[in-house]
């Protein structure tokens, strides 16, 4: 990237976003999403259209994080043929194997066997532990550390922005955390649509057994596009670092305030999310007042093109 330049970063949601079906519609009638999903459900065996159009539910981790990654990819290869291409790219949880395909980091094909793999990993897991996740609103991520510091089997992880701070853990415990988070003056508190404690340290085992499995031997080349981990927070060029953080990346947590920080670093910065919703650029605006929010794929699409 060129210093002094205006660059333009993609960032990439993570499962648990259901669309409204005229979105789905609309997404359907872009030739170039039409076609990519077309050609995704031919590989996979598996009808994404109509998946898409009678509604996923986000705690089916499995079939949720396939087509959401399938969805992300759409859209990013319609904004490319539109011109509108990106200089830096990243992730948020799943969106992350979003971002590394985008970034020329590993192929489609390679991509769409990993997340599925992925998605049946955890979707076990969900399975065999009973958790879930709670996004904290309104106290700070010293805040939260300090008020869930005595209960067990809960963890922070997901630093969404300076006051959104999620955790993971066991059912019983996690309700212990929400009350003590209450009384610690969190404003709010909400139960995240997906069916297990993901990113904390109960999906370790799982974690390792799909790096051992699927991302050992995995085929990772330099991003072609700078891309930002959401692991670290960094910008991450080097094909042993990406394949590190998807090493930990499933029981890791979600540093995405980190990320816009990087982003911030990088100069004169237009977010667009690639998606059709606008969880992300929503956390960005809560971060930070220095990047220039564009919009979601389906809002720039529509700006430029109508529906």
């Amino acid at each position: 990237m060129c210093p002094g330049m205006v660059k333009r970063a993609f960032v990439f949601p993570g499962q648990g976003t259901q669309l409204k079906e005229t979105d789905v519609r609309y997404i359907l009638s872009l030739p170039n999403a039409s076609d990519f999903i077309k050609k995704s459900s031919s590989l996979l065996d598996l009808d994404i259209e109509d998946l898409l159009l009678r509604g996923i539910s986000p705690k089916d981790t499995e079939i949720s994080q396939i087509v959401t990654y399938i969805l992300s990819l759409s859209l990013f290869y319609t904004l490319e043929a539109r011109g509108l291409s990106a200089d830096v790219v990243a992730g948020h949880s799943l969106g992350e194997y979003s971002a590394l395909t985008a970034s020329g980091a590993i192929s489609f094909e390679d991509g769409l066997k990993i997340v599925r793999e992925r998605g049946r990993i955890m979707a076990e897991a969900c399975r065999e532990i009973r958790g879930g996740m709670i996004a904290v609103i309104g106290l700070d991520r010293e805040d939260v550390l300090e008020a869930i510091k005595d209960v067990p089997d809960v963890e922070a992880v997901n630093f969404n922005s300076p006051k959104q701070v999620v955790i993971s853990g066991r059912e019983s415990a996690l309700s212990v955390a929400e009350d003590i988070l209450k009384r610690k003056g969190a404003k709010r508190t909400i139960r995240l649509e997906v069916a297990g404690p993901f990113h904390s340290s109960f999906l370790k085992e799982y974690g390792e057994r799909f790096y051992n499995n699927f991302i050992s031997d995995l085929k990772i080349d330099k991003p072609k596009i700078d891309f930002v981990s959401s692991v670290n927070g960094r910008l991450i060029r080097e094909e042993n670092e990406i394949r590190e953080c998807l090493r930990v990346q499933m029981y890791s947590p979600v540093r995405w305030v980190d990320v816009v920080r990087t982003l911030e670093e990088l100069g004169e910065v237009d977010i667009i999310e690639v998606g059709a919703t606008s969880v992300l650029t929503g956390l960005i605006r809560q971060t930070s007042s220095k990047l220039n929010i564009l919009g979601n794929a389906l809002e720039v699409l529509e700006k430029i093109y109508g529906r």
